[in-house]
């Protein structure tokens, strides 16, 4: 019994100087209190950073909700999670208007000094969710020698018009959002007002504003490299749900290179498919790592 009580004490020990080992940052970048998170994994052999990019009007806790999700890539290697400016807990990037709307290179931009500032160790391994996906793909094609592999959550495709009812909630929301400056709008449009604002938020306008100039954005560098595998997620619902014109699963597959480990899968249910089937995720992140673990590649 007494031994027994001491390898409890042990193991409570050892998990909670695990949960402690967590970092916690809030980081200024460019007029934005960026809230981010390091989880170090020294166990792991894959010596990089795997890092998440959410999706729209999602905070990190898209990565961190389900815990046996949360809980199994925690297991695989360094994780770095954080907040656009505008979501979860960073503060909005008052900057950003109409003129002046949320892209690709923005939200970049930023990205890579958060990186920096925070000493988050390359080659990293990107995994986005939906329109994340556009800005994960815009750093991999930006900075091919940095990424080791890329995991993506239902991604939007790199290029694709979407459907009349989604345009149609923008065009109303042009009426109401775009005439008021920025900080006002994050003030009654923000993230926590939505249901009461039939789903319309700031950082949903100023994102949608600058869409044509971030496919533009991406298609202006250069194709994506071969020297690491994608993996590409897609959710039945999102196809059959139709928020763009043309075929979801189809168009997704824009991603892919010619790397012989790449491919794309189909998962039914939702949207969130990392919160659905935590399981099947991790273990394409898990494949990704080991893959990474064996070609390892210089810092960035």
């Amino acid at each position: 019994m007494k031994n027994t009580f001491q390898k409890l004490i042990i193991l409570s020990s050892f998990f909670w100087a695990f949960q402690a080992s967590a970092q916690v940052n809030f980081t200024e970048i460019d007029g934005s209190l960026l809230h981010s998170q390091y989880h170090p994994n020294p166990h792991s052999k894959f010596k990089g950073t795997v890092v998440f990019q959410n999706g729209t009007g999602s905070s990190l806790e898209a990565w961190s909700t389900n815990k046996t999700f949360f809980e199994c890539i925690k297991q695989l290697g360094n994780l770095f999670m954080y907040d656009r400016s505008g979501l979860g807990k960073s503060s909005p990037d008052f900057s950003v208007s109409s003129a002046n709307p949320i892209t690709a290179q923005h939200v970049n931009s930023k990205f890579v000094q958060l990186l920096d500032r925070n000493r988050i160790k390359s080659p990293y391994i990107l995994v986005s969710h939906s329109y994340g996906g556009l800005y994960a793909g815009y750093f991999a094609r930006k900075y091919p020698n940095s990424v080791a592999g890329m995991l993506m959550v239902d991604p939007v495709p790199s290029n694709f018009l979407y459907s009349d009812r989604i345009q149609n909630q923008f065009d109303i929301a042009l009426t109401t959002i775009g005439t008021i400056p920025s900080r006002e709008a994050y003030k009654l449009y923000g993230v926590s007002r939505q249901s009461k604002n039939n789903g319309i938020t700031a950082d949903g306008f100023y994102q949608q504003k600058g869409f044509k100039t971030s496919k533009r954005q991406v298609a202006e560098l250069p194709l994506m490299s071969s020297t690491f595998p994608i993996i590409i997620m897609s959710s039945t619902e999102m196809n059959s749900s139709a928020p763009i014109k043309g075929n979801w699963h189809s168009l997704q597959k824009q991603w892919l290179n010619q790397n012989p480990n790449s491919t794309a899968l189909k998962a039914q249910g939702g949207h969130f498919i990392q919160i659905e089937h935590p399981k099947l995720v991790c273990e394409q992140l898990n494949h990704l790592v080991k893959i990474a673990a064996q070609q390892s590649k210089p810092n960035r």
